[in-house]
């Protein structure tokens, strides 16, 4: 025997946010950045002992000041601002998110070949 009568099951309402796969794969890129601004920042300026090998009239760029600079002050620099790309990337949900989590990566590895450039010719 079907019961036709039976009530219909109350529909359910859910209004709590939902957590997608975007938002939690923003945070992890987002510290997997700030590992590799961390790591850029702390060894890419050791880069200048590269330097030690110039002597007197040496032609290399890694052995004028302007060169030694560069190689010191850029990965420090492109660090910084690589780590507050992540962190508004991380923070951020719309296109502007994903504009900030694509550039610091490149951020990052152009510091390294403008360096390992400088400092290997």
């Amino acid at each position: 025997m079907i019961n036709d009568q039976a009530p219909a099951a109350a529909p359910v309402h859910d209004d709590a946010p939902l957590v997608t796969g975007s938002a939690v794969g923003r945070f992890f890129l987002g510290l997997l950045l700030l590992a590799f601004a961390g790591v850029t920042g702390l060894f890419a300026p050791l880069l200048v002992m590269a330097s030690d090998s110039c002597f007197e009239g040496d032609a290399r760029m890694i052995c004028s000041p302007g060169g030694q600079q560069i190689v010191g002050g850029l990965p420090m620099t492109a660090a910084f601002v690589a780590a507050l790309l992540a962190v508004v990337g991380m923070g951020s949900k719309g296109g502007a998110g994903r504009r900030c989590l694509r550039a610091a990566p490149c951020l990052l590895v152009l510091s390294w070949v403008v360096s390992l450039g400088i400092a290997s010719a």
